[in-house]
């Protein structure tokens, strides 16, 4: 029938892929391509295929902390037991903190639990059982006034040092497009990034020849529309400001950010949140930038940062050879 969408049938590869998404669908594509045992572009060229042809959705469910039953309870020991009932308490793993304390009671053990019913078996089975303890007094946590929130606190990349350390010493290609894979491969497979850009030029550079670049999960759609409205001058652009000023820029969540204002319906459609872009200079001239997308907030530590830019430094030579700004690499002598 004309019109008519013919789908492709789920092979054992969607099969997996479909299956870990059930388990966690917060995983990124990187993650996911460990799992299933393919690339990172498969992938994402999978899911689209299973969205577009076959409607898959994904949906989280989060643990949230404040179900849980959370618990204090004061114990009053035998003579000469506080401590070793605090030491065997402490070992527990639904046992959060353990304290010595004085007054009322001579220890406080603060305590988690799935739900009401295993607190009170944990007070019951354990605590009213225990050696040395001579009596129990509960108290339930209800809430909290003041103090640090930690509930917002956000993730880092997670970084896959066997796998840097193997581009790391992996022998340099001579030409700019198979050097590209190989930082995309560090940047998504081993720090942990969903997207990647490299890029050799200045953006919005009139009336000159297409520099090189390469991109990994960005559509040639939204950086056509950056480039046009850069041009334009309706916005910076984070890449143009590591051009300007030799410096890596983090933007926490690119969605919100003022760096990103007159570009916001772009970041969107494009789908990722938190974005780091790092210059990468041969002596101290600015070769290209490297540009690494994230799809969901990410907290990026100075650790992760220097990691980041120590990466990128090391194909910085290549680079510069790769575009023709320095002279190439040795030949061996002959033995």
């Amino acid at each position: 029938m004309a019109g008519r969408i013919r789908r492709a049938e789920l092979d054992e590869v969607d099969r997996t892929l479909v299956a870990a998404l059930r388990r966690d669908g917060r995983a990124s594509n990187v993650e996911l391509a460990k799992q299933v045992g393919v690339s990172e572009k498969t992938v994402r060229a999978r899911i689209a295929r299973l969205v577009d042809e076959h409607g898959l959705t994904v949906t989280v469910e989060l643990d949230d902390p404040r179900r849980r039953s959370r618990m204090v309870y004061l114990l009053e020991t035998e003579p000469g037991q506080r401590l070793p009932v605090a030491q065997s308490l402490a070992a527990r793993p639904d046992v959060t903190r353990v304290h010595l304390v004085t007054g009322s009671a001579d220890v406080l053990v603060a305590a988690s639990f799935p739900d009401d019913a295993e607190a009170l078996r944990f007070q019951e089975r354990i605590l009213a059982a225990h050696h040395g303890v001579r009596a129990a007094r509960a108290c339930h946590l209800i809430g909290e006034v003041g103090g640090p929130d930690r509930s917002g606190a956000l993730p880092g990349p997670v970084l896959d040092t066997e796998r840097l350390a193997a581009l790391m010493i992996a022998p340099r290609p001579h030409g700019f497009d198979e050097l590209a894979e190989l930082i995309c491969d560090a940047v998504t497979a081993g720090l942990g990034a969903d997207r990647a850009l490299i890029t050799t030029e200045r953006p919005g550079a009139r009336d000159r020849p297409a520099a090189p670049a390469k991109r990994r999960g960005i559509s040639l759609r939204y950086l056509e529309a950056l480039t046009a409205r850069i041009r334009d001058g309706r916005i910076e652009g984070v890449i143009k400001r590591v051009w300007d000023t030799r410096q890596h820029v983090v933007l926490a969540n690119a969605r919100v950010d003022p760096l990103m204002a007159a570009a916001r319906d772009l970041v969107l459609a494009e789908g990722y949140v938190t974005l780091l872009t790092l210059p990468m200079l041969y002596g101290s001239s600015l070769v290209a930038t490297v540009s690494m997308y994230y799809d969901r907030q990410m907290t990026l530590s100075d650790e992760y940062l220097g990691t980041a830019q120590t990466v990128i430094d090391q194909f910085a030579v290549a680079m510069a050879r790769a575009l023709g700004l320095a002279p190439p690499a040795p030949v061996p002598a002959a033995l």
